[in-house]
Formats: structure tokens, C-alpha cells, sequence
């Protein structure tokens, strides 16, 4: 059996600000990534370490940048490494893609998903959605055959057909009601928002989008 070294020296909770962000860095963090990371603390809190390493100024990230820019002046928990620049380079380039070589197995993930409640997380709901969509169409599954995410099923009604717009975000829900030229009705508490827009408006709209 192979033997690997050990080059974690210790786990240590760091003050977010006091981290030093690696210059190398080539991670970018778009803001769906950034609400949906945010949601999972928020509800759930911090369940994995970032990675750093002790330098000349301080504690330098090599994993958990993300992390530690939304945690502002909090504590985050930071796995200390003894890695030299060489080391801490190629951890740094290969840690996600290493990662991101996992194949998923839908039939797991669609079991994994029928106990977990997504309804007031918008973002991680939205993030789990495109994640389905993405697995399915890997492995050729038909649109039946798609994983169904709770709180998103929809009832169908009389006499009406219906296509339902959902939007996950403040930002999106406003640029619909701009385009839509309808009212930006603020959220009561917890509940959503929602509007009506008969079908040979929206048509309308498109059409003179087309003629532009």
C-alpha cells in the first residue's frame, strides 16, 4: 500500500481580513456562485477548511478565497500546509479541475436530493436545477426522465396554458418587471412575488423586439 505524506501541520481559525489572497489566484467567483456559497453558510455554516500557508505576510489562500472574501471579519477555518512555492503553485492550479473529473451518477444524485429542502434558498435551488439538467442531458435522459427538485413542481389548471418564468434573483425578477413594464412588487417576508402576463402581450413584446 502507497504511503503519502501528510502536509496539513494543523487546522487554525483565521480572521478572514488577515488573510493574505494569493496573487496567483486564476479562480473567478460570478455573483451566482457568490449568493449561492452565501446561502449555504448562511443556512448551514462552514463544513469544509480553506487551505493556506504561512509566508513572511501572514496566512496565504491557496483554496477558499470565495470563503473568505463573504466572511468579511469573521473566523474561518483554514488547514495550514507546509508547501513551498513550487508545491503551493501546482495545488493551486490543479485542486478544482482534480475535482470537477468526478462523474456524477444521477440515479445517487436524484436519491440524495428527495430529502433536501431548497424552497427559501433561490440560488442553491437554482444551482441544483441547472446541475440536473446538465447530468441528465450527459447521460441521455429523456425531459420524463428529469430529476425533480422540491418545490418546483408545477400544477397544471384549466382552461389556461402556462409558461412560468421563475426568477431566483432580486436583479432578475427586476429586469423582467422592467422588460415586461410591470410593477416591481417588493417580497412580504419570505413569500415570493409573482405577475400574470397574458400571452399576446409578451408576443407583442417580442415581435417588436424581432423588428429592431
Amino acid at each position: 500500500m502507497a504511503e503519502f505524506r501528510n502536509r496539513i501541520v494543523e487546522l487554525r481559525r483565521v480572521r478572514a481580513s488577515d488573510l493574505r489572497r494569493n496573487p496567483k489566484n486564476w479562480r473567478q467567483h460570478p455573483e451566482g456562485q457568490r449568493s449561492a456559497l452565501l446561502e449555504m453558510l448562511g443556512t448551514v455554516g462552514f463544513v469544509g477548511a480553506a487551505i493556506g500557508r504561512d509566508t513572511g505576510d501572514g496566512v496565504e489562500l491557496i483554496d477558499g478565497h470565495l470563503r473568505a472574501d463573504l466572511a468579511e471579519d469573521s473566523d474561518v477555518p483554514v488547514l495550514i500546509v507546509d508547501l513551498n512555492d513550487d508545491e503551493a503553485a501546482k495545488v493551486l492550479a490543479t485542486f478544482d479541475p482534480l475535482a470537477a473529473l468526478a462523474i456524477p451518477d444521477i440515479d445517487a444524485f436524484r436519491d440524495l436530493l428527495v430529502g433536501i429542502d431548497l424552497d427559501e434558498n433561490a440560488e442553491l435551488r437554482r444551482m441544483v436545477t441547472d446541475l440536473t439538467s446538465k447530468y441528465a442531458a450527459k447521460e441521455g435522459k429523456a425531459d420524463d426522465d428529469r430529476i425533480e427538485v422540491p418545490g418546483m413542481a408545477l400544477q397544471p389548471h384549466e382552461h389556461y396554458d402556462y409558461l412560468v418564468v421563475l426568477a431566483s434573483t432580486t436583479h432578475e425578477w427586476n429586469v423582467l418587471c422592467d422588460k415586461l413594464g410591470v410593477e416591481q412588487t417588493k417580497r412580504r417576508g419570505r413569500m415570493g412575488t409573482c405577475h400574470a402576463v397574458r400571452a399576446d402581450k409578451l408576443l407583442e413584446l417580442l415581435g417588436a423586439r424581432k423588428k429592431r
